[in-house]
């Protein structure tokens, strides 16, 4: 009687679907076989770059990276020393 009508007839509609579903799913191996001898015609083409601009590149990016590790250290050390001095001032006030 419970499962003639409210949520009891949806989950067992519900499990119906699922069943029906899982025939519909293909194998690893079916997947693989289907994209076998795909040809990626659209791969993508880099531009050159010379050696003196990649070295450039690569320290202004590790000049970048210094200066931004450094803000971080700050902003760090005086979010670490306002909360230390807000429970001191909890505490001993």
């Amino acid at each position: 009687m419970a499962f003639g009508f409210g949520p009891g007839s949806e989950m067992m509609k519900s499990v119906k679907s699922n069943r029906k579903q899982l025939s519909k799913t293909r194998s690893l191996k079916e997947v693989h076989d289907r994209y076998k001898d795909v040809i990626n015609e659209d791969a993508p083409n880099f531009k050159k770059v010379s050696e003196k601009e990649l070295e450039a590149f690569k320290a202004e990016f590790l000049e970048k990276k210094k200066k931004e590790d450094l803000n971080n250290k700050i902003i760090t050390g005086c979010v670490v020393i306002t909360i230390l001095v807000a429970f001191y001032f909890l505490m001993y006030t």
